[in-house]
């Protein structure tokens, strides 16, 4: 870095004099006299800077020219430089809480670099206290990411942004972005050509930041299973994100919802379901073992498992609405149209709850209602919502339509939309089982098969 360029590092209230000022009070200072090697480091670290060689500052410079390090040294091997920087920045956050509070010049070390940076109290202050709200903006981001339902996940999703723009390196907020876009494609909530891209983005930049992040692998895996339908690279991610947080259940929640069963191994993803109640909370975790129910054909343990009221503030009821796919599948069509009635009129506008029960009104041959409830979906989509075509083929697949069913699924293929996943377990679309279109379609989401 050349001279002229040191003006980034430095408020323009403050000259290089200035700074030297405020270097010769540190060292002057008690809690530095007692240590020759910060003394060193600060001061060397702090001249190189204002000669213009901030590049220069890297771990084997400093531990070569500061800590007298012989010249074959290997700073992968010897971590003193690294050690000796976090005992400097301990140190000086101690000298202005206690002596230099009065100071109008700080002069800090970022966390991972050895550039000195150069700030007026006042702008400092400033961005603490933006990097508070960023956090407590983040809390409240994760508060709202666990409701489930579409307002509350779009707002968790604004929420994580303004953390973001508040303290980009606040990995808790990418990582919380990136598993909010996740959810909102695999629940049907945002197209999904545009929601897996977003989330697959927010994951790899909190990876960047902490390589051994958990949700953000989570993310990633979703994104390999549910978008891409690249099932080894996805296993890979699951994989990672329990061995980097080996005592949360999230990774075995989602390494059995977006791998073994669409692939079609029940009992392993059972046996991980099981695991991951047996660990640390995961959301969705109760939603996911009752969908695994239903498709591997367990419909009356479905019913078993969801004998409780519509509530408004229930995850958008999935739930309930899992019921009403069972009680389908059992034969009992009017109890399921009562039950998809009232998550409808709970949480209205719901597009699953509406295709669904379009799908139970085309089974109990009543078309004036499947074609009212298809009127409501249009007006949805003219709104901005999306619609899963997906969702459309089941119901298509109600009335019979096998052909519009697999144009349906043909639209769904191009948009990759999550759920065709689980084709070849969902039993709405047995009636397709053997037709050779349909084979087709499969063999695009498991490639790999």
């Amino acid at each position: 870095m050349k001279r002229d360029e040191l003006q980034q590092f430095l408020p323009e209230a403050f000259s290089p004099e200035a700074i030297q000022n405020e270097l010769a009070r540190i060292l002057a200072d008690q809690k530095f006299l007692r240590s020759k090697k910060l003394r060193r480091l600060l001061q060397f670290t702090v001249e190189q800077t204002l000669q213009g060689n901030a590049e220069a500052l890297k771990e084997y410079v400093i531990g070569t020219e500061v800590l007298n390090k012989p010249g074959n040294y290997d700073p992968r091997r010897d971590s003193l430089v690294r050690v000796m920087a976090s005992r400097l920045r301990a140190k000086l956050k101690e000298y202005y809480s206690n002596g230099g509070s009065e100071d109008a010049l700080v002069i800090e070390l970022p966390k991972g670099q050895y550039v000195p940076r150069f700030q007026t109290r006042e702008s400092r202050q400033t961005e603490i206290e933006q990097k508070v709200h960023a956090r407590n903006v983040c809390s409240r981001a994760k508060f709202l990411a666990a409701k489930f339902t579409a307002e509350a996940l779009e707002e968790s999703a604004s929420l994580f942004e303004e953390a973001i723009e508040g303290d980009p390196r606040l990995v808790a907020a990418h990582s919380g972005l990136a598993n909010v876009r996740a959810l909102q494609a695999f629940l049907g909530l945002h197209r999904p050509r545009e929601a897996w891209p977003a989330a697959r983005s927010a994951a790899k930049i909190a990876l960047e930041m902490d390589e051994m992040g958990s949700e953000a692998h989570l993310c990633i895996g979703m994104a390999e299973a549910f978008f891409e339908w690249r099932w080894q690279a996805a296993e890979s991610q699951f994989g990672k994100a329990i061995e980097t947080d080996p005592y949360s259940g999230a990774g075995h929640l989602w390494r059995a919802l977006a791998v073994l069963i669409p692939t079609g191994r029940m009992p392993a993803a059972q046996a991980e379901i099981a695991q991951a109640r047996d660990l640390a909370p995961a959301p969705f975790l109760q939603e996911a073992e009752v969908l695994a129910l239903y498709l591997a054909g367990e419909h009356r343990a479905v019913l078993e498992l969801t004998e409780q009221p519509v509530n408004k503030e229930a995850s958008s009821n999935w739930l309930q609405w899992t019921r009403g796919l069972a009680l389908v599948a059992v034969g009992w069509l009017q109890a399921a149209v009562d039950l998809l009635t009232r998550i409808d009129q709970a949480t209205p506008g719901s597009p699953r709850v509406l295709s669904s029960l379009a799908y139970v009104y085309a089974l109990s041959n009543q078309p004036e209602q499947v074609r009212q409830l298809a009127k409501t979906i249009e007006e949805l989509r003219g709104r901005g919502v999306w619609i899963s075509t997906y969702d459309q083929a089941i119901v298509q697949l109600g009335s019979g339509n096998r052909e519009e069913a697999l144009k349906l699924l043909h639209a769904a293929l191009e948009e990759r939309e999550p759920w065709l996943v689980f084709l070849n377990v969902d039993p709405r679309l047995r009636l397709l089982e053997g037709d050779p279109e349909f084979k087709a379609i499969a063999a695009q989401v498991f490639p790999e098969a």
